[in-house]
């Protein structure tokens, strides 16, 4: 057995529940237009994988609460026929016993917690073993402020605050991707457990809304939390962010176009958004730039505080090399080649992440 396959390989943060809602598919076999099915997890050694039940910034509270049940419906029906080989677990000890049987394990997460202002879901979120909750998405909401819009709280409402401390009753994490830098400070003011960004790379290499400067990602290693690298080009790489921008102008207009029928028929609105990004693609972007963003975490929070996720089946352009999850040993062989030891690695390709479940499940 190689150094990568006895490691604990835990992807933070994937968009496959939308994917499954758009269009169901069989994940027990290769699917040439995603990036995550079971044979390409197990090919990389992965052991778990975070599911995210995205809801649009657009949709109510109300409606965005019935989405991300229709969201966790379809993922439980695309892993009814692959039980005992890839299923939802709730606990970091069921995740390492599941590994020890050779299952793939999936975790729960919530991306934009703008619905557990409706009475009752935060206790649904347990029940639907909830694991993290993304505090906003693109948009600012009714109590976060997001990092891709204008500020309406300075960080987070009063009732954002609540849900904070709720969360940390319910043993879920909160996780700052998405939101504003004064809100990712205020959630690690308020919350008593450590924080995550699930999918958010490093601003210094990077100048993205979407990245954390170096200052936040000090603060949430020094108050035991995680950041994990998101590979998409864009978040990754300057010319790469710079033909996003570029290329918005350009798609923009459809997309918005296809997002008025997207919830009646999202099949269609699919094809029609892979289509617009294989026509407008980024420029090529290596690995070893993706690499470059752990080690820079590295050297601001120390190796027990960065993790990977990749953000796969939510991204339109993926890395040279890191194209889907069954590249997972090539990202080791580069963090070892760039001289993180063996036993960073490991922290940082699941172990990290696992941790910050645990304290979230003793707070």
């Amino acid at each position: 057995m190689g150094f990568h396959d006895d490691c604990l390989v835990l992807d933070g943060h994937t968009d496959v529940p939308t994917r499954l809602w758009e269009a169901p598919a069989d994940l027990g076999a290769p699917q040439k237009d995603r990036h995550v099915d079971l044979p390409r997890l197990r090919q990389g050694g992965v052991d778990g994988v975070v599911f995210a039940l995205y809801i649009p910034p657009v949709l109510s509270p109300e409606r965005g609460w019935e989405h991300a049940l229709a969201l966790h419906t379809a993922t439980e029906r695309a892993l009814e026929p692959l039980a005992g080989k890839m299923e939802i677990v709730t606990t970091a000890e069921d995740l390492r016993r599941a590994a020890w049987r050779g299952v793939v394990s999936v975790l729960i997460g919530l991306e934009n917690g703008r619905p557990l202002t409706v009475p009752g879901t935060l206790d649904d979120c347990v029940k639907l073993g909830v694991r993290y909750v993304t505090l906003t998405h693109n948009g600012t909401h009714e109590w976060c402020d997001s990092a891709t819009d204008a500020p309406a709280h300075g960080g987070l409402s009063a009732e954002g605050e609540r849900i904070v401390r709720e969360l940390n009753k319910r043993a879920i994490i909160p996780d700052v991707s998405h939101v504003s830098d004064d809100a990712v400070l205020h959630a690690l003011d308020v919350s008593k457990s450590p924080v995550i960004a699930s999918h958010s790379s490093a601003r210094a290499l990077c100048d993205h809304p979407r990245n954390l400067p170096d200052a936040l990602i000090r603060e949430i290693g020094r108050r035991g939390g995680v950041v994990m690298a998101n590979s998409y080009t864009a978040f990754v790489d300057p010319a790469a962010a710079k033909a996003d921008r570029e290329r918005g102008p350009l798609v923009r207009p459809m997309l918005q176009e296809s997002e008025e029928a997207y919830m009646a028929d999202p099949g269609k609105h699919w094809e029609e958004r892979a289509r617009l990004f294989v026509d407008h693609p980024l420029p090529e972007v290596p690995l070893d730039r993706f690499v470059d963003h752990l080690v820079h975490m590295i050297d601001l929070a120390g190796e027990e505080h960065v993790g990977v996720g990749t953000d796969f089946d939510g991204i339109p352009d993926t890395l040279k090399g890191f194209e889907d999850p069954s590249h997972f040993p090539d990202l080791t062989a580069a963090l070892l080649a760039r001289g993180v030891d063996k036993a960073g690695v490991r922290l940082i390709l699941g172990e990290n992440f696992l941790r910050v479940l645990e304290r979230a499940e003793a707070v």
